[in-house]
């Protein structure tokens, strides 16, 4: 596909192209193969150029925002895979707190506490993008990125940027609207309330430490594995450790001993070994316990075997 490089090049874009990128760099695993070309734009036009390209010539287009919850196969990622890391702008207009969807969930809330407002404390510390947030509508500690969701801005899968207002019966349990269609979030508002900044920090900090207490950073990881589902009776990671999977070990994969949940990796883990324990969680709780686990990490690239 030499051809997507020259065409690339030819239709004037700016920002960083190159070609055969190592995914490790660039997801929370630290694991996969290359995007066999990986694009950083310096703006929502270069994006708009390159999805048009990759729509006109036929070729796919991944985009990547933060990295979490994502597995990118060992095999890598076919065509032209988009980060968003470089559009990370924000701004306020009174209450309101408009970012581009490059932007850290972390960043996000330490802007929000800069300006002493309140609504983000429960996201920080969360891995990956503003983008990505939306798109999988993150929650933690009882709260939701819907909660505080006023729109957002996409590109449609005919390459019209168009917004979307909260629509409540589009957003559920880590579901929302842009899960249904190949839509690529551009920037998204969120609607905030004005806090005392030492109460709004103090929120946070614990948040942090509880990430911390539970092993979110003390190796690579997705935080959690598999989504809660209350019909379930008790957390998924209660569930798979009362199956007996807690530190179950693949290779430099592992079912983490302090929270089964959680997958890590060791050192050297491969994409395959991590999917191997996803896969095994799954049949193992379903066999035992007659529940279906749902995945919350997105499976990423060439994955035929």
């Amino acid at each position: 596909m030499s051809s997507v490089f020259e065409i690339l090049n030819k239709i004037n874009i700016k920002g960083s192209l190159s070609l055969s990128e190592n995914m490790k760099a660039h997801t929370t695993f630290k694991c996969g193969g290359v995007a066999e070309f990986f694009f950083i734009p310096d703006s929502i036009e270069d994006l708009l150029k390159v999805i048009s390209a990759s729509k006109k010539y036929n070729f796919p287009f991944f985009i990547l925002g933060g990295g979490a919850n994502l597995l990118v196969s060992d095999k890598g990622i076919p065509g032209v895979t988009v980060s968003m890391a470089n559009l990370n702008s924000a701004s306020i207009s009174q209450n309101t707190l408009i970012t581009e969807a490059g932007l850290s969930v972390t960043k996000l809330g330490e802007f929000a506490l800069e300006n002493s407002l309140s609504g983000l404390e429960f996201i920080h510390g969360m891995p990956g993008s503003v983008g990505g947030a939306v798109f999988m509508n993150a929650r933690c500690y009882g709260k939701e990125i819907s909660d505080i969701f006023l729109w957002a801005d996409y590109i449609t899968t005919d390459g019209e940027v168009k917004r979307i207002e909260k629509n409540d019966f589009e957003w559920q349990y880590k579901i929302s609207p842009f899960q249904k269609e190949s839509n690529v979030i551009l920037r998204a508002a969120f609607e905030l309330e004005t806090g005392e900044h030492s109460k709004i920090k103090s929120i946070m900090d614990k948040n942090f430490r509880d990430r911390r207490d539970k092993g979110h950073f003390k190796f690579p990881c997705a935080g959690s594995i598999f989504k809660n589902n209350r019909a379930f009776g008790a957390p998924s990671g209660q569930i798979i450790e009362e199956v007996g999977l807690k530190g179950l070990r693949r290779g430099d994969a592992q079912i983490s001993d302090f929270h089964a949940n959680i997958i890590v990796n060791l050192g050297n883990a491969t994409a395959s070994d991590i999917n191997f324990l996803i896969e095994k969680t799954i049949t193992v709780v379903k066999d035992k316990k007659g529940i279906s686990l749902e995945p919350e990490v997105l499976k990423v690239g060439n994955w035929e075997s």
